[in-house]
């Protein structure tokens, strides 16, 4: 691996100005932090909502397969109180 040098020159290349460089301030690191951030936390709670969807399904066929050895299906909305057959 080679190494090149280059010199390294503090003169402004301008006609006799001295330029003023503003340091930027850290605001765009910041904002993409809390953007990240917040991007992360709504991915974990919309995880978090999926996972808890699917257990509550998977609780429910447990429950009928216990109760019902699977041949009914277990509905809270049934007017006339009759087990719906598949």
């Amino acid at each position: 691996m080679s190494l090149a040098t280059y010199q390294n020159s503090n003169k402004s290349k301008s006609s006799g100005r001295v330029s003023q460089k503003r340091a930027m301030p850290a605001k765009s690191g910041t904002a993409r932090r809390r953007i990240r951030n917040t991007l992360a936390a709504t991915g974990r709670m919309i995880v978090t909502v999926y996972e808890a969807i699917g257990e509550a399904r998977l609780q429910k066929a447990m429950i009928e397969a216990e109760l019902y050895r699977s041949r009914y299906m277990h509905t809270s909305k049934n007017d006339d109180d009759l087990p719906v057959v598949r």
